[in-house]
C-alpha cells in the first residue's frame, strides 16, 4: 500500500523525523555511520538531494573514502528515498541488487551532495539512482534494485514502523 500525495511539509516533517529515529537508534547502528541532512526534494519529479561529510571513519588507509562506505551511502539513500517517495507505511524495502562506479577519489573533509532518484515503481520492485556530487563533480555514482517487503514479514520492533 502506498500513499503519494504528499505535501511539501508533510514530506519533510516525515524525512526529518526519519532521521530524529535514526539519530536516537543506538549507538555504534551502522545509521550513525552514514549520517546526513536532507538538503532538497521534489515529489513530482521523485528526487531527494542529501549532504554527506566525510571523515576519519570513512576513509581507508591511502586516505581516501573506502568504496564499501560509499556504496553504503548511495545505498541507505536510495532505500530511504523510495521509501519517503512512495509514503510507505505497510511495507518496507530491501537491496536485491547495486550496480556502482567510483569515477574520482574522495577525500575525509569533502562534502558531498547524494542526489538520488526514484526510476520505476512496480508492485513487487523499484529501480533506484543515486549520482554523488564533490561541488559540481561527479564521483560516485549508483544504481539499484529493490524488493517490497509487507510488514508482516519484518521484525514488528523495526524502527521503520515506529515513524
Amino acid at each position: 500500500m502506498q500513499n503519494t500525495d504528499h505535501t511539501t511539509e508533510n514530506f519533510r516533517a516525515l524525512v526529518e523525523r526519519r532521521f530524529s529515529m535514526a539519530a536516537a537508534s543506538p549507538e555504534g547502528y551502522y545509521i550513525h555511520l552514514l549520517s546526513k541532512t536532507l538538503l532538497d526534494f521534489s515529489i513530482e519529479e521523485k528526487w531527494i538531494d542529501f549532504q554527506f561529510i566525510v571523515d576519519e571513519r570513512h576513509v581507508n588507509v591511502i586516505g581516501t573514502a573506502h568504496g564499501g562506505i560509499m556504496a553504503g551511502l548511495a545505498d541507505e539513500c536510495m532505500g530511504f528515498g523510495a521509501a519517503a517517495l512512495l509514503g510507505l507505511k505497510d511495507e518496507t524495502l530491501t537491496t536485491s541488487d547495486m550496480q556502482f562506479n567510483c569515477m574520482k577519489p574522495i577525500f575525509k573533509g569533502d562534502v558531498l551532495r547524494v542526489h538520488m532518484c526514484l526510476r520505476h515503481a512496480g508492485r513487487r520492485s523499484i529501480i533506484t539512482t543515486a549520482e554523488i556530487f564533490r561541488d559540481e563533480d561527479l564521483v560516485f555514482m549508483a544504481t539499484e534494485n529493490l524488493f517490497r517487503i509487507p510488514r508482516g514479514n519484518v521484525s514488528s520492533d523495526s524502527m521503520i514502523f515506529k515513524a
